[in-house]
């Protein structure tokens, strides 16, 4: 059921000991400005090291975002430092599988950034080694962490617009010149980014759908419409995801239009929407500028009735970075305590990066192949 999927967002209860969770940072990439300030100011959380392959970019970065983290000039140095209890893996996506398992058989825990690389079964050597070196794995979407989503899977569970039977989702924008199109960013040019856009935006369409419908693998996928740039990097398209019981989804992503960040979930008995599914700014002049900095928003949803009449629901106003970390640092803390870190009733994490992963890989097979059906076993 959709209540046993999701479970509780919330994550374990942090332990009366409240104890530091010790970061470390593998890379200077542009996105920890973002992400620092979480792992800064999540309670008890600390920023000890960061690590490039240049010293003097991580003594710079250390002193712009974490004057007290030690700077390192190569990574395996950040994960020889015992103080180090977890690790954000902002790396490349070809580079983050290897030293996801890195940081995972050197007792540290992963938080990584996504899309990822290779293939479902290259993920799941990461997920293994996590498991059986007893550290968590968490993946870089943040907004399923926010209070908002939490509203709107409470309101799904209470059956508020019926089974959802079709979601409908995008995230798009459009490129900032012909040159930055055509390779001259790591998202459009395949040797950096092998899936492209698709891996960049069509994450978080893609990822909406695969949690409404509690992460269940669909029955096919197909890309109905693929764009490549000049340099045969995937930039745009649409895709298509059929589900057990005639529950479809559809979705549209890419750098050749407008900014969009939303999504729909339809049922028999009503439709609830979201307008700014990633930044969580609204279709605000602030909405794009979320992507980059701090932001505390994903503060309503509009819900609608079988006759189309729609009322905006107010819900908690939030950091999804920071929600993001919380969660982690709570089942950081729960294995230090020896607790379980999912309860019996909801889908861990690695097992919803795993799913959503297997999807792209599949989208992309069909991309690569004339937009062909590929099929997915529900096993």
């Amino acid at each position: 059921s959709t209540q046993s999927t999701w479970g509780d967002f919330s994550g374990p209860e942090m332990s009366a000991s409240n104890s530091v969770v010790r970061w470390g940072i593998l890379s200077t990439a542009e996105i920890t400005g973002k992400v620092a300030p979480a792992l800064r100011s999540a309670a008890s959380s600390v920023i000890a090291a960061v690590a490039s392959r240049d010293v003097n970019k991580a003594r710079e970065w250390a002193a712009q975002h974490a004057p007290d983290a030690r700077p390192y000039g190569s990574y395996d140095e950040l994960l020889a430092d015992p103080s180090v209890d977890a690790v954000y893996i902002p790396l490349p996506s070809a580079m983050r599988n290897e030293w996801a398992i890195k940081c995972a058989r050197a007792g540290k825990h992963v938080y990584a950034e996504k899309p990822f690389h290779g293939s479902p079964d290259e993920l799941q050597s990461v997920t293994d080694a996590c498991a059986a070196h007893n550290v968590s794995f968490m993946d870089g979407t943040m907004w399923v962490h926010s209070l908002r989503t939490r509203a709107i899977e409470q309101a799904l569970s209470a059956g508020a617009i019926g089974a959802v039977q079709r979601v409908t989702s995008a995230f798009t924008f459009a490129a900032p010149s012909e040159e930055w199109l055509h390779g001259g960013n790591g998202r459009t040019d395949k040797t950096r980014e092998t899936f492209g856009c698709l891996g960049d935006q069509g994450w978080y369409p893609v990822g909406a759908i695969m949690w409404a419908y509690g992460y269940e693998l669909p029955q096919f996928v197909q890309m109905t419409h693929t764009v490549l740039n000049r340099v045969d990097t995937i930039v745009a398209g649409s895709g298509f995801l059929q589900f057990s019981g005639n529950r479809t989804a559809s979705f549209d992503f890419g750098v050749t239009l407008a900014h969009r960040s939303w999504f729909e979930l339809c049922g028999v008995d009503g439709v609830i929407r979201v307008d700014d599914q990633v930044g969580g700014a609204g279709r605000t002049p602030e909405s794009f500028d979320a992507y980059f900095k701090p932001f505390v928003g994903s503060s309503a949803y509009t819900q609608g009735n079988r006759m189309g009449a729609d009322v905006v629901v107010q819900t908690t106003p939030c950091d999804h970075v920071l929600r993001l970390v919380e969660d982690f640092n709570a089942e950081v803390r729960a294995r230090r305590g020896g607790a379980a870190v999912s309860s019996s009733s909801s889908l861990p994490w690695p097992q919803r990066t795993l799913a959503a992963h297997r999807v792209m890989c599949a989208l992309f097979e069909s991309a690569c192949n004339g937009n062909k059906v590929v099929s997915l076993s529900s096993s």
